[in-house]
């Protein structure tokens, strides 16, 4: 999973599905006649990036200096503003951003209390015609998280659930306009993409486990702005999930290290991993994961394998295995026992230190299984985890999945390869409820307030 909750609420966004900039959209205000300074703003044009054609670099001159807003509309009757800059006297540009693919927008700059406008419309790049075409089943503004303007997360543009093809970084907004998108390159896998702790740039995985069937020996993770690439790290043996941790080391389960599985980091600058814990050293006959959580407050990782239905919480000093759940022997108890998790992905800490999860589970009415939300409280001396929350999402995810509770007490709900994200509340209702149309599996999933802090600076 991702860094720590504390560190993540950082990325955790503001918003309304139209905002572009920090400063939001405008209602299109009643014309008052002014006689505009004759020469103040010339040369108003754009052009689009040469490798993201969602993003559009807006250029213009000024007679003089003056703090300018570029502004563009692309749904009607609503302006959207990029941070405002000080213009100079001269040449003058500014990177606009969240501008949806295959859209028409309006341009203007304005300085001042004069407002110039561009002769030309903003028309955006497509996305290829193999990327999956998400769209809102429902939502409601009300009850959803103000700060998340948009999503982060990845999609397979192949159907069928947990199967090589095209998988993509990608942004969305509330509308589920793509507005920014990465395809890993030779039908390498991308199933964590991150914002980093530090919140001024992403991380997106490359995993070569499931492609080249080299154990992840060539997987690698990319720091990236929205603009431009920042690092490529390698990360050997990587093959699901990674975690940034504050000082900018890099952990992940590696089927390259230490017998069947283990956990390792890869602090800054270093060539060399570190192993953390092995299932070797911890005597499981086998394990393979499918979610690393790092836990800031008690300095730990959250372990969690599909092939064993067992989640372990390790200290990262020491390398001890503090306590295990699920299907392994001597593990914590479930109380209620019908409440055990199964097939679990997602695993994280909530920040009133519950445990939370997505989880296989038999549907209420007896009609086969579904995924579910689970939490629990963890019961250190007792040795039990104690339900005391779950949701039914009524869909039923394969494979794979995400879950993290939001800063509103909502819970943001990645179903893997039944190709949707909800967000539920606290009562466990749908507020906003994302669909690839498919099968095309979606990885983890993050909401981001404000795209303008992920631009190269």
């Amino acid at each position: 999973m991702g860094a720590s909750e504390g560190k993540l609420m950082r990325a955790f966004f503001i918003g309304t599905m139209a905002l572009v900039g920090c400063s939001g959209p405008t209602t299109e205000p009643t014309p008052v006649p002014t006689t505009p300074e004759t020469g103040l703003v010339s040369n108003l044009a754009w052009s689009l990036h040469p490798e993201m054609e969602s993003l559009v670099q807006v250029t213009w001159s000024q007679a003089r200096a003056a703090e300018a807003v570029v502004q563009v509309r692309f749904d009607p009757g609503t302006w959207v503003s990029a941070p405002a800059v000080q213009g100079v006297a001269g040449d003058n540009e500014q990177l606009v951003v969240g501008i949806p693919f295959s859209s028409e927008a309006d341009l203007r700059v304005v300085v001042g209390e004069e407002t110039f406008v561009a002769a030309d419309r903003i028309v955006t790049g497509d996305l290829p015609p193999v990327f999956p075409t998400p769209r809102v089943l429902s939502a409601d503004p009300t009850g959803w998280l103000a700060h998340g303007h948009y999503l982060l997360t990845s999609v397979n543009q192949e159907a069928g659930g947990w199967r090589s093809g095209g998988h993509w970084t990608v942004i969305l907004d509330r509308q589920a306009r793509p507005v920014w998108a990465r395809r890993a390159p030779a039908r390498h896998w991308t199933l964590y993409p991150q914002v980093s702790v530090s919140g001024d740039h992403l991380l997106w995985d490359e995993a070569t486990y499931w492609s080249d069937f080299d154990d992840g020996e060539g997987s690698l993770v990319h720091r990236t702005y929205l603009d431009a690439e920042i690092d490529v790290m390698p990360t050997p043996g990587l093959h699901h999930a990674f975690v940034e941790l504050p000082d900018g080391t890099l952990a992940w389960g590696s089927k390259f290290h230490g017998g069947s599985e283990a956990l390792v980091e890869l602090a800054p600058g270093a060539t060399d991993v570190s192993v953390i814990w092995s299932c070797t050293d911890a005597e499981v006959a086998f394990c393979e994961s499918n979610c690393l959580y790092y836990h800031e407050p008690d300095d730990t990782y959250l372990f969690s394998f599909y092939t064993n239905d067992t989640v372990i919480e390790v200290d990262r000093s020491t390398g001890d295995t503090l306590w295990w759940a699920g299907e392994l022997e001597n593990g914590f108890e479930f109380s209620p026992p019908s409440s055990q998790f199964v097939w679990q992905h997602g695993v994280t800490y909530t920040d009133s230190g519950t445990l939370l999860l997505s989880s296989e589970a038999q549907r209420q009415d007896g009609k086969g299984r579904e995924t579910w939300l689970r939490e629990y409280a963890v019961d250190r001396d007792a040795g039990v985890l104690q339900e005391v929350w779950n949701a039914q999402s009524g869909t039923y995810a394969v494979t794979n999945g995400d879950a993290w509770r939001l800063p509103n007490g909502n819970t943001l709900h990645s179903l893997g390869s039944a190709g949707q994200i909800k967000e539920v509340d606290a009562n466990g209702r749908v507020v906003w409820h994302l669909t690839m149309d498919g099968t095309f599996m979606v990885g983890r999933a993050q909401f981001i307030e404000d795209l303008y802090t992920l631009v190269a600076p």
